[in-house]
Formats: structure tokens, sequence, C-alpha cells
């Protein structure tokens, strides 16, 4: 069976989107032929109070976009070399899939976290698990810190409530990938991965079940081909 039709794909065919469910395309792609996947899952996010304060819209939002349903990190094992986000109560199941291999946990530390209530920790961190094999951690001494510091940035113009900042991808993609490789991201979003690879001549392949994303993905793209 062939792969569908991309939804959008750039001049140059470095970029593609592909509007669907990733559980029926991902079967459909060679692994052998994905350099890097880079995924930013649905977090497993409990439903009862959330204890944070001025929040409830932004959670409301997460909800109806069904990011906080977890995911199955099963099929990651048809893959040599991936970067997985993770909420802390995934991370014994992530960490569990990259053992089998070389394995680091990397952490986006947020400078301007939501405040918390209800004695609980700050929402300050986020996990980032990255597997790979023998020779296939790149980058130079100053991207190999294990800590990525940044803002959350405020309300992005991209109507999405998880969006990561483009310099912590760069980063991903410096140190699991070099140039011209194909790097694959099944969560794909609002297309931070494909900007990304954009920037530093990497090719994308990007998975969105959501319309309204991939089309924001595609306009990502498509500004940045416009400004060159």
């Amino acid at each position: 069976m062939d792969l569908p039709e991309p939804y959008y794909q750039t001049e140059d065919c470095s970029q593609t989107i592909y509007c669907g469910d990733n559980r029926e395309i991902l079967p459909l792609i060679d692994p052998i032929l994905i350099n890097l996947v880079i995924i930013d899952p649905p977090y497993l996010i409990t439903r009862g109070g959330s204890g944070l304060k001025g929040d409830f819209q932004y959670l409301q939002k997460i909800r109806n976009a069904e990011l906080d349903m977890g995911t199955d990190f099963s099929w990651l094992n048809e893959f040599s070399n991936w970067f997985c986000f993770c909420s802390r109560r995934q991370l014994i199941d992530a960490i569990s899939m990259a053992q089998i291999a070389n394995w680091m946990l990397l952490v986006w530390y947020k400078t301007n976290p939501v405040p918390l209530i209800n004695n609980t920790y700050l929402p300050d961190c986020e996990y980032i698990v990255h597997k790979y094999s023998v020779g296939r951690l790149f980058g130079g001494f100053q991207d190999k810190s294990r800590l990525f510091v940044s803002s959350i940035g405020g309300k992005s113009k991209f109507d999405h409530p998880t969006i990561k900042p483009l310099a912590l991808i760069e980063k991903l993609l410096i140190l699991g990938s070099q140039s011209e490789e194909i790097i694959l991201d099944p969560c794909l979003r609002s297309g931070t991965t494909l900007v990304a690879c954009q920037r530093l001549k990497r090719k994308g392949i990007g998975i969105e079940i959501r319309e309204e994303y991939c089309e924001i993905a595609k306009k990502r793209l498509m500004e940045r081909t416009l400004r060159k």
C-alpha cells in the first residue's frame, strides 16, 4: 500500500506534510529510510483538579485537542534514533524503550512556568528521552548540555497550546542528525520540526491528524519559503 497524497510539500520536496492518523501512515514508511524521529506525543495529564491558578482555559484547549490522552510508545522500537518528549508520568515507559541502546534524558527548563497552588511542584521542566545508536551523537561541545533553558514565550501567534521553542528543536536536530538526512515527526502539531528542518537543511516528514494544525504548519513553511 502506497503513502497517501501529501497535504502539502515544499517546491523542492524537502518538507512533506501528511494529514491523517499516524497509526495508519507510519506502517507505510520504511524505518530504514528515517535517520531521526522527533516526537512530541500527547502527554498523560490527570483529568482531575490541576492545581493550576488561572490555567483552566489552557487545559481545556489541550483537552479539546486530545493532547492529554497519553500514547503507546511501543512503535518507537522500529526506529534506531529518536527524541521523545514526555510527561513525568510517561518517563518510565519512554526510558524503558530507550535502554536497549545508548540513551540520555534531557530537560527543557522553563524560566516562566505557570504558578501552582495545592502544595505541588512548579511545572517548570519538560523531559526529552534521546535514544541513539553508536556514532549517532553529533554537535559540538556547546550543543551537548542536557539542559535547555528558555521561557515558554507567552501566547504564540500559532494557534496551538503546546508549541515547542524553535531553538530547542534545532538543538535536537543538531545532536541527532546531519545535513540532508531524513527526519520524521509523527505528531507534527504546528510544524516546528519541519521549520527547523528547513532552516538546518534536513529533509522532513510530518504527520498530523488535525487538518487545522496541518494548515498552520503549511503556512509556516510557506512564509519561510517566501522570505528566502
